[in-house]
């Protein structure tokens, strides 16, 4: 099995847990424990309420290969909770009640939190067993984690290799702007010649102020349409080459330091484009991203014990699938893939 196959069971595992599995058919064992139909339909059924973009797979291939992941994510389960047995690691219903409280203290009142409960087919003991699922696995993630250290050298060498790529700050204008902006962009209505002619007006309108004399940012203030930035003198602080629409990003980085732009048409309406500075490219300098390297490198050490470790898990035990959506435990593929990405520790986990 590939361990990028392995990496999202285990990122998945930290967001999911099961319910008692009822009377079903099994679908996997992993040595004697049996893995149930039951359980894999409702974790099924909880993706299901919980998207709300559309991101889950319809056709029939992408819902067999999301089961298949299902019930791999439930087999890695099992292997935690029995390491987690066989080593006194244990999760209080204390501990699960905290952590449920601080949920239900960010809602408005204890009614609004059943009620969204309600509204997302979300039972009660499923959230108890989420909880208890993700503090077991966190506690487990802290132990077998506890040794990984990194070293100055090595923060020193990755940000010797990297300075001129991951380091290097690329040249930023700060920019100001005046919007006439599309009237269908501020409320939703359909799009209208008339409405066009009437943003194209009024920018041409405040372009010949300008040509007057009269201050960018005075103007920016009494007509922009962007109020954020029009309350700042139409200031939208330093922005780099690609951060903005292309036809604004074209027209700010033509500009040199103090010089205004013509009128230019973008998705969102007119604009007129100031540019009031220009920093530099430049190197970051390694007292400033010693730190974010430090938490990086020592993330992408505690993701290879953790890899490594369940990897271990899997190994020392058998793993049967009884159905056609077979998972990818019992492969035979055991390379050693790369994968690098660390981000924090919950998704290290």
């Amino acid at each position: 099995m590939k361990r990028s196959v392995i990496c999202i069971i285990m990122l998945l595992i930290f967001v999911f847990v099961f319910l008692f599995a009822g009377c079903s058919k099994t679908v996997a064992k992993v040595d004697e424990t049996e893995i149930k139909q039951k359980e894999v339909d409702v974790y099924m059924d909880f993706l299901k309420n919980q998207d709300t973009s559309g991101e889950l797979p319809t056709d029939e291939e992408g819902l067999k290969t999301l089961e298949a992941n299902i019930i791999d994510i439930l087999i890695v389960t099992r292997l935690l909770e029995k390491y987690a047995e066989e080593n006194n690691i244990n999760v209080s219903s204390e501990e699960v009640d905290k952590q449920i409280k601080l949920i239900i203290d960010s809602y408005p009142s204890e009614e609004d939190f059943e009620k969204y409960l309600k509204d997302k087919s979300i039972d009660k003991k499923f959230l108890e067993n989420y909880f208890k699922s993700q503090m077991l696995s966190s506690k487990i993630f802290d132990i077998v984690t506890a040794d990984a250290a990194v070293t100055e050298d090595e923060v020193k060498q990755y940000y010797e290799d990297n300075k001129n790529i991951l380091f290097l700050v690329p040249v930023k204008l700060k920019a100001s702007h005046i919007l006439a902006m599309f009237p269908w962009k501020g409320d939703n209505s359909e799009e209208t010649q008339e409405g066009r002619e009437e943003a194209l007006s009024k920018i041409g309108m405040v372009e010949e102020k300008l040509k007057n004399g009269e201050a960018f940012e005075d103007l920016a203030r009494q007509y922009s349409d962007d109020i954020t930035s029009g309350e700042n003198g139409g200031d939208l602080g330093y922005v780099s080459k690609g951060q903005m629409v292309e036809k604004f990003d074209k027209a700010l980085f033509a500009l040199d330091v103090g010089e205004v732009s013509g009128i230019v048409e973008t998705e969102y309406g007119f604009h007129i484009i100031k540019a009031t500075d220009r920093q530099e490219e430049y190197i970051q300098k390694f007292d400033e991203v010693e730190e974010s390297i430090n938490t990086y490198l020592l993330n992408l050490h505690k993701s290879k014990k953790w890899e490594d470790f369940i990897f271990s898990l899997i190994e020392e035990v058998n793993i049967e699938y009884f159905t056609d959506v077979e998972g990818t435990l019992n492969s035979t593929d055991t390379g050693t893939e790369d994968n690098t990405d660390t981000g924090t520790e919950e998704e290290s986990k």
